[in-house]
């Protein structure tokens, strides 16, 4: 466990102590809340090179570029005392893979063999919409689950460098492109909710998850939620 995930889960529950502070908990009422929150990505891992490039002496890398700890927004509304829906939107921190020292062939009429360095990012900003049902334990605790969709934008870079003339390469393929990809996944969630303060304004707990094509991406989120 490394310290930032050490940090989160202490927080968490630090939180919990709040309970001695509460003034119990109430049904939800009809009406529009509020939503925000931290969201700590903890499933997001760096890129995976699968087998060989096939090229000697390339060095590859790769590795998260920002916090696995992102802010998180919403805006619900609660049908009754147990069903709602919620509108959220958080984004996740950018995955780098690069590689250096490519080595290729020389070009016609009169290049030498030259080298290709690449440097590729993806960032991940996920809007959704989720159901929402509570169940009321007592006073100071409510569990929920949310299930929904998650309407997820990649936006990839990619940047070339080479150790010849740059016009010519760039005359020949792109030195740099962007490209944007929007994908329909399936969101989820549970998680528990502690109320505080005069009882419209609650602390939750939340371990969620978005189920994509390639794995499923998963997070743990504190969040306060204010019922207006």
């Amino acid at each position: 466990m490394n310290k930032l995930t050490a940090s989160f889960l202490k927080a968490m529950v630090g939180c919990i102590f709040v309970l001695g502070l509460t003034t119990g908990l109430s049904g939800k009422e009809e009406g529009y809340y509020l939503h925000g929150g931290v969201t700590y990505w903890n499933g997001l891992e760096a890129p995976e090179f699968s087998g060989s490039t096939g090229v000697e002496d390339v060095t590859t890398e790769s590795e998260l570029d920002g916090s696995r700890a992102q802010l998180s927004l919403g805006v619900g509304y609660n049908l009754d005392e147990q069903w709602g829906f919620e509108a959220f939107y958080v984004a996740t921190p950018e995955t780098v893979i690069s590689a250096s020292d490519w080595m290729f062939p020389p070009l016609p009429p009169n290049f030498e063999p030259f080298t290709v360095s690449w440097t590729a990012s993806v960032k991940r900003t996920v809007f959704g919409l989720a159901a929402v049902y509570d169940l009321y334990i007592n006073e100071n605790l409510a569990l929920f689950g949310k299930a929904g969709v998650a309407l997820v934008r990649h936006t990839s870079e990619t940047s070339l460098t080479t150790s010849i003339e740059p016009d010519f390469v760039g005359s020949v393929i792109p030195t740099s492109f962007t490209d944007d990809e929007d994908t329909q996944d399936l969101f989820g969630a549970v998680g528990a909710r502690i109320p505080i303060l005069s009882g419209d304004a609650s602390i939750t707990f939340a371990y969620q998850f978005v189920e994509t094509s390639d794995e499923r991406e998963t997070n743990f989120e504190i969040g306060f939620q204010w019922h207006l």
